[in-house]
This record gives C-alpha cells, sequence and structure tokens, in this order.
C-alpha cells in the first residue's frame, strides 16, 4: 500500500510533475509576451510594423505647364498636406504556363503598373479645387472657352481651316503638369519612398454634398502612372523635400530632452532617455552633419546633464516602486526606444509603501 510520500513522488503530489513540466514543457500551458517582444521590441524596435498614418506626400509639379504663376508660388507644397488617404503603387504580372516536358512552367509576358487612389480633403482655402483646376486647363481646352462657346452651333465658316474655338484636349500641350508623385512611409526617422514616374490623373471625383451628413467634403483621383522608382533615408526637416518646412511646429516640446526635459529616470524625457538620444546622435553622425545637429546634441546633453543632477533617491526608489507595481507604468517603459529587453515585471505585486522601502534598500537610500 503506498503512503502518502510514494504516492506524492509518483505523480499524485505536484513534485515529479512539476519537475517533468518544467523540463517538457517549460512554458506551461500557455506562452508568455517574450516571443512578440523578441520579435517587435528588441533591436530598438527594427522589426516592429509601420503605421499607415506616418506618411508625407510630394506633388512635383512642372511650373512650365501652366499659367497660374500664384498656385506654383504658394500652394503647391501645401496640396501634399491635405491628403487624406493614399494608395502604394501596385503592380500586376501577365503570366503564361509554358510545358517543359510535361512540367509546368510559368513565364512573364508584361508588367502593368496599377492606377493608384488618392484621397484629398476639400480644403476651405480651395486649395485642392484649384490644383485641379489648374491641371483641366493644362490639358483640357473646354475649361478656358467663353460661355458663347456653348451658346449655339458654330459651324466652320467656309473658306476657313479651323471652327471659331477649339474643343476638348485640342489645347496644343506637350509638357506634363506632374513631374512626379513620391509617397513616403516613415518609421524610427527613416523613411521608404515610392515615386511614381510621370503621373497622370485617370479620373478625378469632386466627392458629393449632403444635408444629412455631418462629414467633411472629399476630392479623390484614380492616378496612372509609368513606372517607380524607389528610395530610403534619414528624415530631417527638407528631407523627404518639403518636410517639415511648411506650417510646422519646430520648437521642441518642454516635455523632450530638447525642450528640457524632467529630472526622472524613466519616460521619454527622463534621464536615460537622453542619455540615449544623445549617443545615438554621436553614433548616428547626426551631431555632426551640421552646425544645426551639433547645437541640438549639445543642448540635449546639456539638459540631460541637468537633470541627472536633479535626480534622488527618494524619486529613483518611487519610479521604481510605480514600475514594478503598476503593467501599464512597464508598457510604457519597455516601449521606449531603449526598453528593458528581457526584464518581467509581475502583476502581483506588494502595496506600493513597501515597494518603495524595497527600492530605497537596493539604492542604498
Amino acid at each position: 500500500m503506498a503512503n502518502k510520500f510514494t504516492r506524492y513522488l509518483l505523480g499524485d503530489g505536484n513534485f515529479f510533475q512539476g519537475l517533468v513540466g518544467g523540463i517538457l514543457k517549460p512554458k506551461g500551458n500557455m506562452a508568455n509576451w517574450q516571443h512578440a517582444t523578441r520579435i517587435f521590441v528588441d533591436d530598438t524596435f527594427r522589426l516592429s510594423p509601420r503605421h499607415k498614418f506616418l506618411y508625407y506626400v510630394v506633388f512635383e509639379i512642372d511650373p512650365t505647364s501652366h499659367n497660374s504663376l500664384a498656385f506654383t508660388q504658394k500652394h503647391s507644397q501645401e496640396v501634399a498636406l491635405l491628403c487624406k488617404a493614399v494608395d502604394l503603387p501596385k503592380f500586376s504580372f501577365e503570366t503564361v504556363t509554358k510545358n517543359q516536358y510535361n512540367r509546368k512552367k510559368l513565364l512573364y509576358k508584361s508588367v502593368s503598373y496599377d492606377a493608384i487612389n488618392i484621397t484629398m480633403h476639400d480644403d476651405s482655402a480651395g486649395i485642392v479645387n484649384s490644383m485641379w483646376g489648374v491641371y483641366f486647363s493644362t490639358y483640357v481646352r473646354d475649361r478656358t472657352l467663353p460661355d458663347t462657346a456653348y451658346k449655339n452651333l458654330h459651324y466652320r465658316p467656309s473658306g476657313t481651316a479651323t471652327d471659331n474655338f477649339r474643343y476638348g484636349l485640342d489645347n496644343d500641350k506637350s509638357v506634363d503638369f506632374f513631374k512626379s508623385i513620391s509617397i513616403y512611409t516613415m518609421s524610427r526617422s527613416r523613411f521608404n519612398g515610392y515615386t511614381l514616374i510621370n503621373p497622370r490623373i485617370q479620373n478625378w471625383s469632386h466627392g458629393n454634398v449632403d444635408y444629412a451628413d455631418g462629414g467633411t467634403v472629399e476630392s479623390s483621383m484614380s492616378v496612372q502612372y509609368e513606372s517607380v522608382s524607389y528610395s530610403s533615408g534619414k528624415v530631417s526637416m527638407n528631407s523627404p523635400k518639403g518636410f517639415a518646412t511648411l506650417h510646422y511646429d519646430t520648437a521642441p516640446s518642454p516635455l523632450s530632452i530638447q525642450g528640457g526635459g524632467s529630472s526622472a529616470l524613466f519616460g521619454d524625457g527622463g534621464v536615460l532617455a537622453g542619455i540615449e538620444s544623445v549617443f545615438g546622435d554621436v553614433a548616428g553622425g547626426s551631431s555632426f552633419d551640421s552646425p544645426q545637429g551639433f547645437l541640438s546634441t549639445a543642448i540635449k546633453a546639456v539638459n540631460t546633464y541637468n537633470n541627472v543632477k536633479s535626480l534622488s533617491t527618494d524619486g529613483i526608489a518611487r519610479e521604481l516602486g510605480q514600475v514594478i507595481s503598476s503593467p501599464a507604468a512597464v508598457s510604457g517603459i519597455v516601449n521606449t526606444v531603449g526598453g528593458f529587453a528581457g526584464s518581467l515585471f509581475p502583476r502581483n505585486t506588494p502595496s506600493g509603501d513597501s515597494i518603495v522601502a524595497s527600492a530605497k534598500n537596493l539604492l542604498g537610500g
């Protein structure tokens, strides 16, 4: 008859079950978050997904294609800021299947560049509407004709080579309105660029209006293009072209390192973030690219130094206590650029006072 000890060893208890389970199933019945953090958080978020709302559009307009100097000088760059949604380039291959000694072999016959859609706000200043007006008059004669061109039937007078008016695409234009349209997606201070070569508008819609709808008016266009070129680089002022140069707040936030930061250890404007930002500028070379870059790094270094002097043992202990006791605080720190890769903070913790006291003991306070 088995006693309690033998039953425990043979498996009725938890000793061997836990031992075997720990060896054969180290994660138990449910894995934790470490797989995701290995992919998306490690190495300064190198493999994290890009966000759809971080993008920028550049319309490269040929000023010689039209006569609207006011639009070119005042509004041609502002059009990019009014893009609400933009498709990235699309491609289609036409294939044919050949028999290679009874083996099916796929071959390409041609490649197609599928049209993309761009949705724009119909702004109160009428900039988007003005762009379409200038574009339309570039290719179509109808927009510039007088009202008399449509009041009566105009027959070609006997003995003349032309009608009284010219209509449609009979406009003597050989220069394209758009040189290119570039779309840039951004992440981690870098961009990927997609430039549409020789784009032309295939369809344009002014949207619709409705008394029962409280939404905003939109204009949309479908754009065809001849090819696509790619680019990548570091995001900075005027890189991509025109970025952060028009209607852009260039004053640093007081919560950021460059704007002063905070005398805290953690957080976006804290000491750790400041040290990382300064060393990141130096290692990346931006500190020496220009006098502005050097000045920016110097300001960050001075602010970080001042914040380090303001640190106190009590303050650090309180921060550590909040980190250990608050899953939200842990998530905020893990999602900083540096992060605490590989660290695990339990959800079930003692009271806040005991945590602060323990943290102070660790700090020697």
